[in-house]
């Protein structure tokens, strides 16, 4: 595996406490000194105890990140938050911080009681064995993910450098609306934090709100976005910065995808000639989650008639002459789709995959 350093002012660690058998499960980002933390999360109503309690918390400065994979904490006890409260009480005490400053990330079965007491026991291993990289965290955060995603970039200026490390876990159920997905975009660059907030924001509708799975969408999604604020830039470094920003976050939603359960094509599609942007957005969510459309893909069948369908479920009405559909190669991994609706000047494009017999299995056993 590859090394990755992390930003200055950020250690990280992962160890296994016990909720999944013999790997890691338990992870934490440490801030050298308390940071702002910009924080997206699931619209799914029915959110995790992880979830209510960061996004209380990340109202206040930052002091550090704890994650835990293999249980979502989620609706499984009427005592979730109240112990949720104290696993971040009891890290908060022997990090020396306030327990207001800490916040919570969960992924992996709903329903299921957290092993509290496993997590309060191996916190000061999770402390011993923080380091200036994210090789351990990386693997901690996942579930049914096949391997850890991790990309690093180091910006060169003319006198000075500043990184940017983003770490993400997802695999199953993803849609747009972020997706059953972890992900901790970290900086040392010195940016406003209403600017990098807005570039965030842009960056998500791009990335992580630009993928489709299963059409299945999380109590759990979290992505947060921290800058330990080390190293000052002009407006245009900057700009030079957002744009290798935005690629770290299209690539590793990309990852997501393709490291989707069960897939065997990674397929970028293409929305063309919307009425509006809104209109182009519905129509490649409404496709990449059509089962029908994702399982010709898989039998390397490039019905236009499964397109046809689900544009009429989304009632499009289509105009037979314009519509043009241009399927690239379904013997490749990496497949491109457009489809052109001729009946605006509007695209967008999202990542998704084809449904196999895979998926259905892992998913059948998934509990």
């Amino acid at each position: 595996m590859k090394h990755y350093k992390l930003p200055q002012g950020f250690l990280a660690a992962g160890v296994s406490c016990g909720i999944k058998k013999n790997d890691y499960d338990l992870g934490l980002i440490l801030f050298k000194q308390p940071y702002r933390v910009i924080g997206f999360f699931t619209t799914n109503c029915n959110v995790s105890y992880s979830v209510s309690l960061s996004k209380k918390n990340i109202k206040n400065p930052v002091s550090a990140i704890l994650v835990n994979s293999g249980n979502a904490n989620c609706f499984s006890h009427k005592e979730g938050y109240r112990d949720t409260e104290e696993i971040t009480k009891k890290l908060a005490e022997q990090l020396e911080v306030g327990e207001e400053t800490v916040l919570f990330a969960s992924t992996g079965i709903i329903g299921k009681k957290l092993m509290k007491k496993n997590i309060i026991k191996n916190i000061p291993k999770l402390i011993k064995n923080l380091e200036d990289n994210s090789d351990k965290f990386s693997k901690s955060i996942l579930t049914t993910d096949t391997h850890p995603k991790v990309i690093s970039k180091t910006i060169n200026f003319s006198k000075k450098k500043v990184t940017i490390t983003g770490v993400a876990k997802g695999s199953g159920m993803i849609k747009p609306n972020l997706a059953t997905m972890l992900a901790f975009v970290l900086t040392d660059a010195d940016i406003n934090l209403g600017i990098l907030k807005k570039q965030a924001k842009d960056s998500v509708e791009k990335s992580f709100n630009a993928i489709n799975i299963d059409a299945a969408e999380s109590t759990n999604d979290s992505l947060f976005v921290a800058s330990s604020k080390k190293v000052s830039l002009s407006k245009q470094e900057q700009k030079k910065f957002f744009i290798e920003f935005q690629k770290i976050m299209v690539d590793l939603a990309r990852l997501i995808v393709k490291d989707a359960e069960g897939a065997t094509k990674f397929v970028q599609l293409d929305i063309r000639g919307a009425k509006s942007k809104k209109e182009a957005k519905m129509i490649a969510e409404k496709i990449s989650g059509y089962i029908l459309f994702k399982c010709a893909l898989y039998g390397n069948n490039p019905n236009v008639g499964r397109i046809v369908a689900v544009l009429g479920q989304a009632q499009i009405k289509l105009n037979e002459k314009d519509l043009k559909i241009k399927f690239g190669s379904l013997t490749k991994k990496d497949v491109n789709i457009i489809v052109d609706l001729n009946r605006g000047k509007c695209n967008w494009r999202i990542y998704t995959c084809d449904l196999s017999p895979e998926y259905v299995k892992i998913n059948a056993k998934y509990n």
